[in-house]
């Protein structure tokens, strides 16, 4: 489990990089969007790169893209929110 959160809060780090240059890139950007982008920008690296929270957690799911939507939600919402789960995670175990 530890290693999924590594990659998980390396692909949310991307993504904050990502989003950060686009920022940067357009300023007159409506920062609105910016949540959404991010969104699409972990969805899209979880389902590129195969990884998943719920499957890795044995979490039985139907659909193996809702497995990406949910880790996906959780890569955009940014790397401190991704080590704060780390952290709850582990000391639950």
């Amino acid at each position: 489990m530890d290693q999924l959160l590594g990659k998980v809060l390396a692909i949310a780090f991307v993504v904050e990089v990502i989003t950060n240059t686009i920022k940067t890139a357009l300023p007159n950007l409506d920062t609105r969007y910016l949540p959404f982008l991010s969104g699409v920008l972990g969805v899209a690296l979880a389902w590129v790169t195969g990884i998943g929270v719920l499957s890795t957690l044995e979490i039985p799911i139907r659909n193996l893209f809702l497995d990406y939507l949910v880790t996906g939600i959780v890569i955009s919402r940014g790397a401190n929110i991704v080590h704060d789960l780390a952290k709850t995670l582990s000391l639950a175990s």
